[in-house]
């Protein structure tokens, strides 16, 4: 068990094989958060899946491990929860899926057990994603998050390059990513 703990809202190949990848390298146990029953299902049947990274001079094979996972649409006040006491929250679900996770983050926020701020950080494929999301979670702070607010968390913009090509068709949570990644 690590004394560091992520909440990574999206569940898909680029949740899987590389946010969660790299903070799992980073030494965070993940916590995947998302509303497909069938992802979820599996990250809970499963104690660990493999992610390749294919590159010209051969394959790499990586085990992820020590995550867990919860179904915002059923366990909304175990999500809650866990981001009250994480140190950071990542997503990787879509621009457009921004405003539908930000009210859950902002109610963490609002009820915040750490001392530290939790850092939180869109892995969108959009310019400013980060903005976008503190937008949306400030809507639903309380007045007394928002006057605290740098206390209880930080924005950190990013831009994510790294390619998850097609991937096998009976890969399960298996996944396959390319070697380059910025």
């Amino acid at each position: 068990m690590s004394d560091k703990k992520a909440i990574h809202f999206g569940g898909g190949n680029i949740g899987r094989g590389f946010v969660a990848e790299f903070l799992h390298k980073s030494g965070y146990e993940v916590v995947f958060v998302d509303v497909m029953d069938s992802i979820i299902e599996s990250l809970q049947k499963n104690k660990s899946y493999t992610v390749t990274e294919i590159g010209e001079d051969g394959d790499k094979t990586f085990t992820i491990d020590n995550y867990r996972a919860i179904n915002s649409k059923h366990e909304e006040a175990k999500v809650i929860e866990e981001i009250s006491t994480a140190d950071t929250v990542t997503c990787a679900v879509g621009p457009n899926i921004l405003k539908f996770i930000a009210p859950v983050i902002a109610k963490g926020i609002n009820d915040r057990k750490k001392s530290t701020p939790l850092a939180v950080i869109a892995c969108e494929n959009a310019i400013g994603a980060t903005d976008t999301l503190r937008g949306f979670i400030e809507k639903s702070l309380s007045d007394e998050a928002k006057k605290d607010i740098k206390s209880r968390a930080r924005f950190a913009n990013s831009a994510i390059d790294r390619i998850v090509p097609l991937q096998d068709p009976n890969a399960g949570l298996n996944v396959k990513i390319e070697k380059f990644y910025e």
